[in-house]
């Protein structure tokens, strides 16, 4: 770093020498000290970027296609729900694109992937469906994808309870006390069984698996078992909360942490299995629109 942070200081010292000297500057001592003042603020950004210490992980995303800029606004939103909350254990970058089907399939999400210690999620929107959908609509189906990405569903989480009955175990319960008055989802088939919460007790929880068209609410142990998961908890939800209050407040939220999310690999890609539509357990039918 030293290197660099003399690179820096050396064309500094040099403009200012240039510029008291008390008489109008030449031609040639006039674009010296214009082609430093444009190089300094590339080579102080270079710097920040190598001296940032990363303390804590965080969750971003890549932006692959958009549709008037709906994907890039709720998916700030979305992962800003869940810095807000959590310090993951673990970089997450959600994929966000969009597909053309003419179908009943609102969204579709793949099962995540890992790679030198980041997971990697990817949700995609149909577009027929975008421009009715509004943004916290769109958030909080991306918070929901993001939540497996952390881990719902996911290895850990199958090691936390019994499949037959979908109740903790007592050695997760011990974990977290709270997980005792909880259930797992144990029908409706592939990708919605054992990755959310039990529909019929829990139906308008963000984490189930039917998406509930009059609007849904979080509970504070959707936040809470993250802890369980490997992610440190770093603000309880008080209490039961509609998510377009949460989506709402976190829309506002300025994200600060650019710099490091830099250091993140966001362009990297694995094709994954499909793990579950919106709705949910609605069929896959490509079309020759399909994209």
């Amino acid at each position: 770093m030293e290197p660099l942070q003399q690179l820096i200081e050396q064309p500094e010292s040099e403009a200012i020498k240039i510029e008291v000297q008390g008489r109008a500057l030449r031609a040639d001592e006039m674009a010296r000290v214009q082609a430093i003042h444009q190089a300094l603020p590339l080579l102080r950004q270079a710097r920040d970027v190598l001296s940032v210490e990363v303390t804590e992980h965080l969750v971003t995303y890549k932006i692959v296609d958009d549709k008037d800029g709906k994907l890039k606004t709720s998916g700030r939103t979305a992962c800003n729900f869940w810095n807000h909350y959590i310090s993951p254990g673990y970089d997450v970058v959600i994929r966000l694109g969009t597909f053309t089907q003419a179908s009943n399939t609102i969204a579709r999400a793949y099962m995540p992937s890992r790679k030198d210690g980041v997971a990697y999620g990817r949700v995609e929107f149909n577009t027929k469906y975008l421009d009715s959908f509004t943004t916290n609509e769109i958030s909080g189906t991306i918070v929901h994808e993001i939540g497996h990405t952390l881990g719902i569903g996911w290895t850990d989480w199958m090691e936390l309870f019994d499949e037959a009955t979908g109740k903790f175990t007592d050695a997760a319960v011990a974990q977290l006390k709270s997980l005792e008055e909880m259930l797992v989802e144990t029908d409706y088939g592939d990708g919605t069984a054992y990755a959310h919460w039990d529909e019929e007790t829990f139906g308008e929880e963000m984490m189930t698996g039917l998406k509930n068209p009059t609007g849904e609410h979080v509970l504070p142990i959707t936040i809470d078992v993250m802890g369980v998961l490997g992610h440190h908890v770093v603000e309880r939800l008080p209490g039961k909360t509609h998510i377009d209050v949460l989506l709402n407040m976190l829309s506002q939220m300025i994200f600060s942490r650019k710099v490091q999310a830099r250091l993140i690999d966001r362009d990297y890609f694995k094709e994954t299995d499909l793990m579950e539509t919106i709705p949910h357990g609605d069929p896959v039918v490509m079309d020759e629109d399909a994209s």
